[in-house]
């Protein structure tokens, strides 16, 4: 059965950052080396979606709003601007 592709906004439940490279294969470092990336729960309504956030980890926050994306992999997501 194929699922539809997510794409939803909502808020940043919890986080993490992996400050050490996963193992290889499946994770493939990119040509500039290992960078630590921030993994995170997103409140998307009833539903937490876990999702690589496509930010800095220093600027990352919990409560900030993201846009998740399903990818051929782990979801991604991005920072939303406030309007406020």
């Amino acid at each position: 059965m194929d699922r539809p592709l997510m794409s939803a906004e909502g808020r940043l439940w919890t986080f993490t950052v992996q400050r050490f490279a996963p193992p290889s294969p499946p994770y493939v470092p990119p040509a500039d080396g290992f960078r630590p990336f921030a993994l995170g729960y997103v409140d998307i309504g009833a539903e937490r979606v876990a999702a690589v956030l496509d930010a800095e980890p220093a600027t990352v926050h919990i409560g900030m709003r993201l846009r998740v994306e399903q990818t051929g992999g782990v979801p991604r997501a991005t920072p939303v601007e406030d309007d406020s």
